[in-house]
């Protein structure tokens, strides 16, 4: 049977256990499982053709945008290819990191979700969710079958989107050349490629901030509703992944209602207050107020007043800290008082972990080595620093990074989910620092001596 639950649900059989965490085996246990068994028998290939027609869906949709963005063409193509073989390489020979803790669990509870037909998959809507990648999965299954290789095909798509969008956020920000840099380190950045190859949250989370990022580099450069609406509408996508995103909307609002109270101020000393002025002024308030008088509650937020509460975020801290890749001890706070030093070296573990110090197996080497790629980013954001705080647009981005950040900081106690949670943010740091990246060029033919020399022979003279 373990062949069959391999191209239907995505498990690596090892030894008759399965690779995936006790969560992700109590979820199995919960669907039914003369259900997964009828379900998996004789379904593998089936199952496995429509992940192949996924990945060809996705193959067409990079050679339309490559047509239409000729100078990133060559950076689409070794996106897809890349992060395809990733996907078919972890799918039939190797374990990738990850693939059998939460992957297992969303591709489990999409295969329940799904067995009713269309419209209970329906039912199931969660809403701003971690279980919300479930659902999709589960509407796409009620309508063909359950395929593990589908639902990547479905992770493939969206990590496509996030280079191009990655593309266009640099282009916005700096132009065309340092559009081309930002786009390749996007497209070869380990944790993209690994997470557009697995069922998870990251690379639909990825692609809906940058979305969102670009419009707010459109409000900023140029106002109008039609940024401010691409940029909500990016980050309430990104948080009906993960409620914690809802934060980079409300930075967003609070700089739009300062900038508006700033120019609405001036303006009514020159007496001309504009409409739109008023409009996103009022916009932007109502949404404050709105999340600050405890109307909205968003998941791994909560309300204003939860979110706030130091005694909450103290407990948050200590639940994060588990496992052995948990943070050192003295970095979980015992009390409020501790947050005021915890706060930003957890900070600083989030962009970092785990320190060569703190190597314990030899699967941290792998956060490791991702740790340096982050230290290597910042020190390009110190060197261009002038420059991205000098422009509205990269500053407004910053701003929503470090408060992002901070949130994330707080809530993060291991290192494998720092490594998780930080993959959520390379991509607008990337696209920062572009101007300072450096393109590794191969050397030409000539540059290695190895340019074949044409032989001129001279003409003989007639006597």
């Amino acid at each position: 049977m373990s062949g069959h639950l391999e191209g239907v649900c995505g498990v690596s059989w090892r030894g008759g256990s399965s690779v995936g965490s006790d969560k992700a085996l109590i979820c199995l246990d919960e669907i039914r499982w003369p259900k997964i068994i009828k379900l998996c028998t004789g379904a593998n290939v089936s199952a496995d053709l429509l992940g192949f027609v996924g990945i060809a869906a996705v193959a067409i949709f990079t050679l339309l945008i490559a047509r239409a963005h000729p100078s990133a063409a060559k950076l689409l193509t070794v996106a897809f290819l890349i992060r395809s073989a990733a996907l078919l390489g972890g799918h039939y020979f190797i374990a990738l990191p990850g693939s059998g803790d939460d992957s297992l669990v969303f591709q489990a509870t999409a295969i329940e979700w799904s067995q009713g037909g269309f419209f209970l998959a329906l039912s199931h809507f969660t809403g701003p969710d971690s279980y919300f990648i479930s659902w999709l999965l589960a509407l796409i299954y009620a309508l063909t079958e359950p395929s593990a290789l589908l639902g990547k095909s479905v992770s493939l798509l969206f990590g496509l989107g996030t280079v191009w969008m990655g593309y266009l956020l640099a282009k916005r920000l700096w132009g065309p050349r340092a559009a081309v840099k930002a786009g390749w380190f996007v497209a070869l950045f380990p944790t993209l490629i690994l997470y557009s190859a697995l069922i998870f949250r990251e690379a639909y989370i990825a692609f809906f901030l940058v979305v969102a990022l670009y419009g707010v580099v459109g409000w900023a450069r140029s106002g109008g509703g039609l940024s401010f609406g691409i940029a909500m509408l990016g980050f309430i996508g990104a948080t009906f992944f993960h409620g914690g995103m809802i934060v980079g909307a409300v930075v967003l609002l609070a700089i739009i209602a300062l900038q508006a109270a700033r120019r609405l101020l001036k303006a009514l000393t020159y007496g001309r207050v504009r409409i739109v002025l008023l409009g996103f002024a009022f916009l932007a308030l109502t949404g404050l107020g709105l999340f600050v008088s405890d109307a909205v509650d968003v998941p791994k937020i909560g309300t204003f007043s939860e979110a706030i509460d130091l005694e909450r975020l103290v407990e948050k801290a200590q639940k994060s800290t588990r496992g052995s890749a948990g943070y050192p001890e003295w970095l979980v706070p015992q009390s409020p008082i501790d947050l005021a030093y915890v706060i930003p070296i957890r900070t600083v573990y989030l962009l970092f972990s785990p320190f060569p110090w703190e190597v314990q197996s030899a699967t941290h080497l792998i956060g490791v080595f991702d740790g340096v790629l982050y230290l290597a980013l910042a020190f390009f954001l110190w060197r261009h620093w002038r420059a991205i705080w000098a422009d509205p647009a990269s500053r407004a981005i910053v701003l929503i990074l470090a408060a992002y950040f901070v949130v994330f900081g707080i809530a993060t106690g291991n290192f494998g989910t720092s490594m998780r949670h930080r993959a959520k943010f390379v991509v607008p740091l990337i696209a920062l620092v572009a101007p300072r990246l450096k393109l590794l060029r191969l050397p030409t033919l000539g540059q290695l001596g190895l340019r074949r020399q044409k032989t001129h022979t001279r003409p003989q003279a007639s006597h």
